[in-house]
């Protein structure tokens, strides 16, 4: 009997020493997710949050100290209120014909904004405004020597990295979503969700060809066989190469990734590992997988490669592949809906997902004494209690002293629930309900208790509908209750899963919903509700 309760307190002991060792630190974002890669650079982490922005809540990129976890700046955009989905783009020192620059961070934002930087302390060294449709930039920026090369809702525009000066401007026809920009020998190409790919020379010279009926949502691959494009059709998406089908996936892929002769894909189906010999790109392998993010690559000391997928699905998690097959599920206490591509450096590792929570990860890395280190006096005092009273819990029970084992057992489970609360926190957000409390109306119909509502705010008018049952999650419910108000949608299947675009074809700047007076992490599809949810749409 003694030998078990020792067994059982060792137990106890062990798994909390084990929890200290899984990460190094983690910051929960309240306003917001992360879903593009957090960029590490030097001594810094830097992330950028994403959503639809209601009261004073805007989005931010933010800076932390990569070993303490220490805040260093945060940048707000008090302008604007869409999804801000443009990767960070870092921009060492240099010099080039307009000028000579700095270090530089460089974001796009959601409202047209370009903005870039200062990396050690967030101040903006300039800014430009761009062209907004509905949205502004969202896809994926470059660099041309020096200037940077952004692709707009609707054209693209170079830009000084000195002092932001407008260089290059041209307009297409068609709009893009996601459509970043590939900058080549040749000059630089972007897609459109009419499936139309534009080539813009360096002089401002456009020309564009008809890839497919379908969307270009990612930069386009550059190959010896030419440009590999991956469109998101009706029906799933299909690869091209050079305008020519040569396979075909399924849905809502995610943004592929080129390494050497190799590209990599990946869908809501599938990852696939493309291999372009002196002949053609043809596939190799193919794994289930569900993802529709971006992919990171991480080169490990050998030479060899890992590539990360992000698993957009509730259990989350990212899948860790080599070339050809995966490997490996990495799983956090965190683990939710992912879009976000892990952020690597030689020492470290950074994780993000659509709950707003950044994990970062250090490997080998020793604290000198210069450095603060995250292991405090205050924690190893702790340790040493909760160590000491262990022990007494262990003499007291060999002796057969009763009072004092259960005194001693007492202060033991108090010290270690005390330690246990912050790993406790980590996965606490993925469970905790909002406090807010969806409102009743008193001039409802009382029939209309514990049954499903729908609000939906058009051009200032609230169209209430009650009554409603069955329905499982937002796209269902809405669906109904649009149906039953004569109120027409459209939607459409963006990165992030269906998107509503409008109501009786008012778009605005968007549309965003409160489920039981709390906003969702997850889309209309994903979301779940109860048979009395209380569900609004207003403009956003």
């Amino acid at each position: 009997m003694k030998r078990v309760v020792l067994l059982l307190l060792l137990l106890i002991l062990l798994p909390f020493a084990k929890a200290e060792s899984t990460h190094s630190w983690e910051h929960e974002f309240d306003n917001g997710y992360i879903t593009t890669q957090p960029l590490l650079v030097e001594d810094s982490v830097f992330v950028r949050t994403s959503g639809f922005w209601i009261g004073d809540e805007r989005p931010q990129v933010s800076a932390f100290e990569i070993t303490s976890g220490d805040e260093l700046w945060t940048y707000r955009s008090d302008t604007t209120l869409q999804h801000d989905m443009s990767p960070l783009m870092f921009v060492g020192s240099g010099d080039g014909v307009c000028g000579s620059w700095q270090d530089l961070l460089i974001v796009a934002w959601a409202d047209g904004k370009v903005t870039a930087l200062n990396p050690s302390n967030g101040e903006l060294v300039w800014e430009q405004q761009t062209e907004v449709n509905v949205l502004g930039i969202t896809g994926q920026l470059g660099i041309d020597e020096d200037r940077v090369v952004v692709p707009t809702r609707q054209g693209l525009s170079t830009f000084c990295l000195e002092d932001g000066e407008q260089l290059l401007r041209v307009d297409f026809e068609e709009i893009g979503w996601r459509n970043g920009v590939l900058v080549s020998e040749s000059g630089y190409h972007v897609g459109t969700e009419a499936g139309v790919l534009y080539s813009v020379n360096r002089d401002g010279t456009v020309s564009n060809s008809s890839i497919g009926d379908g969307k270009i949502r990612h930069a386009p691959i550059e190959t010896q066989h030419g440009l590999l494009i991956h469109l998101q059709t009706a029906t799933g998406s299909t690869l091209y190469l050079n305008n020519s089908i040569i396979g075909n996936y399924g849905y809502s892929p995610a943004i592929p990734l080129q390494y050497e002769e190799r590209v990599f894909l990946a869908t809501s189906n599938e990852w696939v590992s493309l291999s372009c010999d002196n002949i053609t790109c043809f596939e190799e392998s193919k794994s289930t997988f569900h993802s529709n993010g971006e992919m990171s690559m991480r080169i490990l000391e050998n030479n060899s490669v890992e590539i990360w997928v992000p698993s957009n699905t509730p259990d989350g998690g990212w899948g860790v592949f080599n070339r050809t097959s995966l490997q490996r599920m990495h799983t956090t206490s965190f683990d939710t809906y992912t879009t976000a591509a892990p952020g690597f450096s030689p020492g470290a590792i950074a994780l993000g997902n659509d709950m707003g929570l950044l994990q970062v990860t250090l490997f080998g890395v020793e604290e000198s004494p210069g450095n603060p280190s995250s292991f405090s006096l205050i924690e190893a005092f702790h340790y040493v209690l909760l160590l000491s009273s262990y022990l007494l819990c262990c003499l007291f029970f060999a002796t057969n002293n009763k009072p004092r084992l259960w005194k001693a057992l007492t202060l033991f489970l108090l010290l270690f629930t005390v330690a246990a609360v912050p790993e406790m926190s980590a996965k606490w957000p993925t469970f905790a309900e909002s406090e807010a409390e969806a409102t009743w109306d008193t001039e409802w119909p009382e029939e209309w208790r514990d049954t499903q509502i729908v609000v939906i705010e058009i051009d200032g008018k609230e169209n209430v509908i009650g009554g409603l049952n069955g329905h499982s999650n937002v796209y269902e419910l809405t669906q109904a209750a649009s149906s039953s108000l004569g109120i027409s949608t459209d939607y459409e299947d963006q990165y992030l899963g269906l998107y509503l675009l409008s109501f009786n074809g008012t778009e605005g700047d968007g549309w965003e919903f409160t489920l039981d007076g709390s906003r969702s992490n997850t889309g209309i599809v994903d979301t779940a509700i109860d048979s009395d949810s209380i569900l609004r749409w207003r403009p956003a």
